[in-house]
This record gives structure tokens, C-alpha cells and sequence, in this order.
């Protein structure tokens, strides 16, 4: 009987075979994409879960000028110690990405300072050598065994001696070998070293705690959050915790792959309903499928069928689709799995990959013949012979509307994320030009840099070059400065921010615009400064030029704010003073601009220039564009998903409205033809399917665009500079 059933079932696949064809498609996408979701989400949310503490460990936060900042003085986790009881174990970690060279080869590597209080929290030991990596400024590291065996194979690594490639070319010799931790954590290592207690001075540091079990976390985080460290060069108030299971999706800087957590949860939510759109579309061709065959069915009962043997056929018939799809699936997600772990940094092997996507999708199938087994209980119940009369286009009518609406709203986001995007590449809103600019460092003196900048000159690719300038992208930061007196006045509320050397020919290279007044020259008075449009506004000045501020500070000029940071980060008052001969035997880089296209040209002259005039010296270069873009991965990461999704989403729509239309032409045969009978033109019957199917298309319009306006408003409302969702679209 079971082999009869699938025989019957493949036989109606085959019949309706475009519309199945579609439905299967669209199912596999559905499943992908929702797999492939909640598994990214699930490892997001999953980082540092393996410790055994895990539930006990948080990162320290205070509360910064700027906002919430991770990064603390080396000794915090020290002082923490000593003064808070609840605490059983603190420790300063700093992890940094190096290039490490063995016999010639580099091996790109995590590096994780750290000091003796780490091995009382993580579950990390020596299984060879000593603990000498532990001293500072020692020289010293530990590596791991999965580096170990990476660099030296079956060879001991004790004794052995690495460089680190970097502006020094620094030698390290690797005195221990530690066992390994999973990659997924926030601090993967490959090789342990010592920090470097840098005072009190905010530095890259994290603060790691580890509270006792049994402690009262809400009454223990207000405690911390009133107590405030001062007198020892930093100010650190407003502590908070975070958990160290949740800092990888809570906060973005420590997201490796770019992709913020908030895009995913999108990328999960197109999933969801794309997944929604197709089984919806399916069931509702199978429902009116299962109308067009209840001849055949009320032929099947007179010749002794039962009801149960034809509610398991057609399950059956709906099984084997779900099957099908199924298997188109994890196809699919073989052919996008590269890209995807390339994408997400999801570090988990194919076959976990196919494993934890089988469940996912089971579920989903499961969902899905629940309710169309219930749907099919309540066709049964009504006599599989008879169907529903009432309102048996309903169903279908709402199907339609759902699908509409849905893939309008797909349709509608994705153009308006496109259309961001090209404004925040085209925008001249960002205050200075980034296009055909690029930087390089190099490890030499402050003399060398005049040889270097003039053998840059005579590439011919290269139009311009300004040496002894820090880039505006890459951000190598900048010192902040505080404003307590402005207009002679002394103020209570003192206005931070961000203190930046220039000359006139550094404005003139990135095309900074001048609101007022005039840029410095060269020969200028030390106290002239130019300011930026917001920080005017933070001073209410409306006319700036002639102002001054903090007793010695006068302003010569108003320049437009410049946005090098995330388009999502409001960018900070600036103040920018003359360069001065001490700022530039500091400096080691040099700016140029380069012809339209020639920057792989450009990269190889110079690299064939340093490697002749200044060999084994540590160099590196930065395309100003490639920068910027780094800003925009995630969105472009966002734009390229919902672009398939929407696709996807719409071609599943539209060919499950022509199968819907072809049905509905099928089941309404008779009345076509007692229409065309009483004298009904084609254009007559047309017209009634087209008026019918327009306004579930305005319904579906009228659901789709406030929805989708809002939602688009919403996420504009993120970034400092935005486009206008124009009524075109």
C-alpha cells in the first residue's frame, strides 16, 4: 500500500510538475536561508560558552567620554581584586593579530598578553617547559600545541626562536607549550606573552572577573558602578559587566568578521519569512490542488477507499515535496558553504555545518505537516467528497496577499539599503575626499622619509604626495582634549574632544570644505586653530572666526565635519592645530594620490622601491577607499543577502501566482465557457481575472509600503549621514 501511495503521489508531482518545481525551489531556499540564520545566531551567541566558569565570567566596561568603553589600565584587574571581595579571580588580557616568521615563513597568528591570574580562570596549562613567558619585557612566549604543530610539525618548539615581522622585527623565544582552547571565544590565542603594566594610562587592556558563586550580581554591579578610581592618572567611573558569553554580539569592536550582530538578526528575520512566504505559497497550491481532485477522491471512496488511506496519500504527496526539498537544501548549502564561513567566520566543519542545518530544517518540516495535517483533518471532517463550499477562496485569496506583500517589502528594503549605500560612496557630505588616496608606513628614520617621499614622486602613476602626515583612514587615533573656557568665560560643563595635527597642504589633499573663514598657513601663530561645524554648534557659536577658547586657542577657520569613522558613529568635535616639528619626527607615513585604476601599479613600484632602498624593514599600505569600505562590510553583507532573499522571494511569488491563476482557470473551466456562450468576449473574461488579481495586488501594495516605510526609517535613523526614501520607489 505504502509503494502505491508514493507511485500515486509522483504521478500528481509530474502532472502539476511546474508548480511543484517551484514550490520545491522556493522551499529549498526557505530552509536554507533559516538554517543558515539561526545556526550563525546560535554560534554568535554561543562564544566562551566552554568554560566551566562560563556563567561566572564578565568583562568590565566604564563609562568613557565617547561612551561605554572595554578598554582599561593594565593594573584595573589588580586593584579590582583587592577591593572587591565578591571577586574570585581578575585578569588583564590584551589580544593582538601579528605576523609571526619561522625559517623565512610567515605564519599570521593571535598573540594574547596576559598575566599569572589567567590560569585560576581559563582551563589552560603547560604540558612543556617553563613559565618564564610570564615576566614582562622577558622576550618570551608560549605557543600552543596546534601552532606548535602547524610551525614545527612533530619537532619541539622549546628553545626555538621566532620574529615577529613587525616595525622592529622583534625575536621571541618560545620557552612553554600550553594546551589549546576552542577557536570560538573572543580571545583565541596561538601564542601566550606577558603584559607590559603601563600605569594607569588607559591602554588596550580588557579586565576579565570571575565572581564567586552564590554572589547577588545586581546588588554587586551597583556597588561597582558607584565606585569611582581617581588620583592615579585616570579617571574610571560608571563600571559595568558584561557577560563574557555575550560581549562577541553585544558589542561590535570585538566582532572579528565585521558583520554586526543587528544584520544577522535581519539576515534571520528574511529567512523566517521567506520560509513563511514559500510554505505558505505551497500549501495553498496543494490546498487547491486537493480542490481540483475531489472527483478522483469521491471515485476512490465509492470503490472502497477509506478516509484514513486517502488522508495518508496525500500526506504522502506532501511528505515527498518536503523530502525533495530537503535534499535540494543541503545541496545548496555545500554549494554556499564556503562563502557563508568565509562571510559569518562561523569556524565549524562542513559536516557539523550539514548536521546542525538537518535539525533546523527538520523542525520546519515538522511545523509544516502539522499544519497541513491539520488543515487536512478539517477537509475530512467536512467530507473529503464535498470540500468547502462557504469560503473556499479565502485561503487562497490571503495566500496571495501574504505573498505580495512580503515580497514587496523585500523589494522596497533592499532598494532603499542600495540606495544608501551608493550615497555613503558617493556622499560628499563625509567633509573630506577618500577616493584615489592611499598611505603607506614604513619602520625609518625621520630622515629617510624625504629619500623615500621623493623616489614616490617619480612614479608616474602617483600625482601628489604629503609626507609626515597621519592618514585620515586608517584611524591611528587621536589625543583628546577638554574646553572649559570659551568666550572669556570659565563653564562647569567641560566639552571633550578630539585634538589633530594639520597643515594647509593636508587640507587641501583630502579637499576639506571651509565653512568660515580661512585654513592656516605655515607661517602662522601657534594659537590658531580650526574647528569643526560641531564643535562650533557644542560652543553655540554662530559666527566662530576670531573666538577663542581655553585662554590661547583662537579660530581661524570652520571646516565641515569629517566622518572617517563608521557611518553609524556620530563623529566627535574636533579642534585642529599646525603641524609642528615635533609631531613630524613622529610621523611615518607618507599620503599620496594616485591616478584613476593604477593602485595595483602604484602598490608594486612601491614595494619594489622599498625593498631596494630599505630592505627587512617593516612597511605597510592602506588604500583610503578599501578603509572606508571596511566601515560599509556589514552593509554590503546585509544588501547582497536581502538581494538573493528578495529575488528568491519574488520569483517564488510571481510563479506562484501564475500557478494560482492557472488553477483558478482550471477549476472555473465551465463557468469560462457558459460565459463565452452567452456572448462574453476573451477581454470580457480577462478582465475578470485582472480586476480580481489587481486589487489583491493594491491590498498587498497598500500592507507592504507604510510597512516597509517604517521599518527603512528605523534603520536609517542609525547612520549620521542618510539618504531619502524617495516616493519613486
Amino acid at each position: 500500500m505504502i509503494k502505491h501511495y508514493f507511485k500515486v503521489a509522483f504521478r500528481n508531482m509530474w502532472k502539476y510538475r511546474n508548480q511543484t518545481l517551484v514550490s520545491v525551489a522556493g522551499l529549498a531556499v526557505g530552509f536554507v536561508c533559516f538554517a543558515m540564520s539561526t545556526l550563525w545566531i546560535r554560534y554568535e551567541m554561543t562564544y566562551d560558552s566552554f568554560h566551566k566558569n562560563a556563567d561566572r565570567m564578565y568583562c568590565v566596561n566604564w563609562q568613557d567620554t565617547d561612551g561605554i568603553a572595554r578598554f582599561t589600565p593594565s593594573p584595573l584587574a589588580g586593584y579590582l581584586k583587592s577591593t572587591f571581595p565578591e571577586i574570585a579571580s581578575a585578569v588583564p588580557v590584551s589580544l593582538e593579530n601579528l605576523d609571526f616568521k619561522y625559517e623565512g615563513t610567515s605564519h599570521k597568528s593571535d598573540i594574547l598578553r596576559i598575566d599569572s591570574a589567567f590560569f585560576s580562570m581559563f582551563d589552560v596549562r603547560i604540558v612543556e617547559g617553563n613559565m618564564d613567558f610570564l615576566i614582562p619585557e622577558s622576550k618570551k612566549i608560549a605557543i600552543t600545541r596546534e601552532k606548535t604543530s602547524q610551525m614545527f610539525g612533530n619537532e619541539s618548539p622549546v628553545g626555538k626562536k621566532i620574529e615577529m615581522n613587525d616595525r622592529d622585527s622583534t625575536k621571541y623565544d618560545i620557552c612553554a607549550v600550553v594546551t589549546d582552547l576552542p577557536k570560538h571565544s573572543n580571545y583565541p590565542f596561538d601564542f601566550l606573552g606577558a603584559i607590559t603594566y603601563r600605569e594607569w594610562y588607559i591602554s588596550i587592556f580588557n579586565t576579565l572577573v570571575e565572581i564567586l558563586p552564590g554572589i547577588d550580581l545586581e546588588a554587586f554591579e551597583k556597588k561597582l558602578n558607584e565606585h569611582k578610581i581617581s588620583g592615579m592618572g585616570a579617571m574610571i567611573k560608571d563600571m559595568t559587566l558584561t557577560p563574557l558569553t555575550s560581549i562577541h554580539y553585544m558589542e561590535p569592536v570585538i566582532n572579528r568578521n565585521g558583520i554586526k550582530f543587528q544584520h544577522i538578526i535581519i539576515f534571520a528575520i528574511a529567512g523566517s519569512l521567506l520560509i513563511l512566504c514559500t510554505l505558505f505559497n505551497y500549501l495553498t497550491l496543494f490546498v487547491s490542488r486537493f480542490r481540483m481532485r475531489q472527483r478522483e477522491l469521491a471515485l476512490r471512496t465509492v470503490y472502497g477507499a477509506s478516509g484514513r488511506s486517502l488522508f495518508a496519500m496525500l500526506s504522502v504527496e506532501f511528505f515527498m515535496s518536503l523530502i525533495a526539498a530537503l535534499v535540494l537544501g543541503l545541496a545548496l548549502i555545500n554549494t554556499v558553504n564556503l562563502p557563508f564561513r568565509a562571510l559569518s567566520s562561523v569556524k565549524l566543519e562542513l559536516s557539523a555545518i550539514y548536521l546542525e542545518s538537518t535539525v533546523y530544517i527538520a523542525v520546519i518540516i515538522i511545523v509544516a505537516l502539522a499544519v497541513f495535517l491539520m488543515t487536512l483533518a478539517l477537509f475530512r471532517r467536512r467530507t473529503l467528497n464535498a470540500g468547502i463550499r462557504g469560503n473556499r477562496k479565502i485561503l487562497r485569496k490571503a495566500s496571495i496577499v501574504v505573498q505580495l506583500t512580503v515580497s514587496i517589502v523585500f523589494a522596497f528594503c533592499t532598494i532603499i539599503i542600495l540606495k544608501q549605500m551608493y550615497y555613503l560612496h558617493n556622499s560628499t557630505d563625509l567633509g573630506f575626499s577618500f577616493k584615489n588616496r592611499g598611505s603607506v608606513y614604513v619602520a625609518i628614520a625621520s630622515e629617510e622619509m624625504e629619500i623615500l617621499n621623493d623616489k614616490m614622486k617619480q612614479i608616474p602613476e602617483i600625482e601628489e604626495t604629503l609626507s609626515a602626515h597621519e592618514p585620515l583612514l586608517p584611524v591611528f587615533g587621536t589625543s583628546v582634549g577638554e574646553i572649559s573656557d570659551w568666550d572669556g568665560k570659565q563653564r562647569e560643563a567641560v566639552i571633550y574632544c578630539a585634538d589633530f595635527h594639520i597643515s594647509e597642504q593636508y587640507a587641501k589633499f583630502y579637499e576639506f570644505e571651509l565653512i568660515e573663514g580661512e585654513f592656516f598657513r605655515d607661517d602662522d601663530d601657534k594659537k590658531y586653530v580650526l574647528i569643526s561645524e560641531s564643535l562650533a554648534k557644542a560652543l553655540e557659536w554662530d559666527r566662530a572666526v576670531g573666538k577663542t577658547f581655553n585662554n590661547y586657542c583662537v579660530v581661524k577657520g570652520v571646516i565641515k565635519n569629517i566622518y572617517n569613522f563608521s557611518p553609524t558613529v556620530k563623529t566627535r568635535p574636533f579642534y585642529y592645530r599646525r603641524l609642528n616639528s615635533e609631531w613630524l619626527q613622529k610621523t611615518r607615513h607618507i599620503l599620496f594620490k594616485y591616478n584613476e585604476g593604477s593602485w595595483k601599479t602604484c602598490m608594486e613600484k612601491i614595494r619594489k622601491i622599498l625593498e631596494k632602498e630599505f630592505p627587512n624593514r617593516y612597511y605597510v599600505c592602506y588604500n583610503t577607499e578599501e578603509e572606508y569600505n571596511k566601515y560599509l562590510k556589514s552593509e554590503n553583507a546585509l544588501l547582497a543577502i536581502l538581494t538573493a532573499v528578495s529575488l528568491v522571494c519574488l520569483t517564488v511569488c510571481v510563479f506562484g501566482f501564475v500557478s494560482m491563476v492557472s488553477l483558478t482557470c482550471e477549476e472555473r473551466r465551465k463557468e469560462i465557457a457558459v460565459r463565452k456562450i452567452n456572448g462574453a468576449t476573451i477581454k470580457d473574461i480577462l478582465d475578470i481575472f485582472f480586476k480580481e488579481h489587481l486589487t489583491l495586488l493594491a491590498i498587498g501594495a497598500l500592507i507592504a509600503f507604510p510597512l516597509g516605510y517604517i521599518i527603512m526609517k528605523r534603520w536609517l535613523e542609525n547612520y549620521v549621514i542618510q539618504t531619502e526614501i524617495s516616493a519613486w520607489i
